[in-house]
């Protein structure tokens, strides 16, 4: 029974509080027009992101009154610049959950991406701009999918090599739109993705990654240790399964199914996955899945042709969820967030086992009431820090190797 009620709250939480690329006013005897409404005019966004430049120094992107704004940290997370508008004129912004701006810097440039919501329903853009002089200014923001249609552009992902290569993708609604004009089915969404090799200067034309994503889970992207991008995602597979899969951005993309739960739904459970790399090559997956018949958190490691055994974690019976995984020196973290029924729980563990078969006990790192973001590690770090912003505590960020030190 449990495992029922598990998997059908996520259903009804994705139903009422995401914003899915496509969806019908009025589904689920919800209101969609006037969610959306509500969504567009929010003043300010829990939704964060954190990123380390080469010296590790902190950037922050967060969004408040239709502005991206972006301050940095030199004592990690401890304290923040004044912060800098990147959008000089304020438009709608997404930045709730899964859907949040991204933002990498190397060598003084600054790249920022984010979902920009139109008037009609469910319908936004996907927008970018940078800064080549460490913040001071960023230059008119430009809408990075190449299809004027009012449909969806929404959850980017950004990642940003050493070189200055930018790989950005995002969901996209354009297929599916192009489908119904035809009288045709269409299931889910489409990933697209562009590429910059000049510092986001210019950008390669819209690709299409794959068909038949999920519609409102979030994308995870890393590099590899050759530098190579690599995209992780909630797919739709045959029989109405929705199960994580993977692909190298590289010039013929596959798409390599990640996971086997079977978890057969019909709508987006708004629960995207995390991935990270180690200096070996090897990937390190983090998902949910609401399977009745194995509901919950998992990990799993790739090698080449290799894959371990699932290894579930989390505590179901408190909602376990929003998992996030990082390799640091050797050692694989992994945080997600929990609720005991009066508090969110930021629950923590780690495995210094090269082959990450064993695991610390987990923990609880902090804890806080009302409304939370879902922790998410810093990009691009050298050392594990993990951000969790929270309504009554505001933004934190906890270095875990002094964490797993305190008594």
């Amino acid at each position: 029974m449990f495992k029922k009620i598990y998997a059908y709250g996520v259903l009804f939480f994705a139903v009422v509080m995401s914003a899915p690329v496509q969806a019908e006013a009025g589904h689920g005897g919800h209101d969609m027009s006037k969610m959306w409404a509500d969504m567009r005019s929010k003043p300010v966004g829990m939704a964060v992101s954190v990123a380390a430049d080469e010296s590790g120094v902190l950037w922050l992107a967060q969004m408040k009154d239709g502005r991206i704004w972006v301050s940095h940290s030199e004592d990690d997370g401890k304290r923040f610049s004044d912060a800098v508008a990147v959008n000089a004129v304020p438009e709608s912004i997404l930045a709730e959950g899964q859907n949040r701006p991204q933002i990498a810097v190397r060598k003084g440039v600054v790249v920022v991406a984010w979902s920009q919501a139109l008037e009609k329903t469910f319908a936004g853009n996907i927008r970018f701009s940078r800064s080549i002089n460490s913040g001071k200014t960023f230059s008119t923001p430009v809408t990075i999918n190449d299809v004027n249609d009012e449909v969806g552009h929404s959850f980017a992902a950004l990642t940003m090599g050493g070189g200055g290569d930018i790989v950005l993708a995002w969901l996209d609604g354009r297929s599916k739109a192009e489908a119904k004009k035809s009288g045709k089915e269409y299931i889910g969404s489409s990933i697209y993705y562009v590429i910059s090799q000049d510092g986001g200067a210019s950008f390669s034309e819209n690709k299409k990654l794959t068909d038949h994503s999920c519609e409102c889970c979030r994308i995870a992207i890393t590099t590899n240790h050759n530098g190579v991008p690599i995209v992780f995602w909630r797919q739709l597979f045959d029989g109405g399964v929705r199960d994580f899969a993977f692909a190298t951005i590289s010039a013929y993309p596959s798409v390599v199914r990640a996971s086997e739960d079977n978890w057969q739904i019909n709508a987006c459970p708004h629960h995207g996955g995390d991935i990270a790399t180690d200096e070996k090559g090897s990937l390190h997956l983090v998902w949910f899945t609401g399977s009745p018949k194995n509901p919950g958190l998992f990990y799993r490691r790739i090698d080449d042709e290799h894959r371990t055994l699932v290894h579930p974690f989390g505590n179901t019976d408190a909602q376990a969820s929003y998992p996030t995984v990082l390799v640091s020196n050797k050692t694989v973290f992994i945080a997600w967030r929990e609720f005991d029924g009066n508090q969110y729980k930021l629950m923590t563990m780690q495995s210094d086992d090269p082959r990450a078969e064993r695991w610390s006990s987990p923990r609880a790192l902090a804890s806080a009431s009302g409304k939370t973001d879902i922790p998410m590690f810093v990009v691009n770090t050298q050392k594990p820090l993990l951000v969790w912003n929270s309504q009554e505590s505001g933004l934190r960020v906890f270095n875990l190797d002094s964490a797993e030190r305190k008594p």
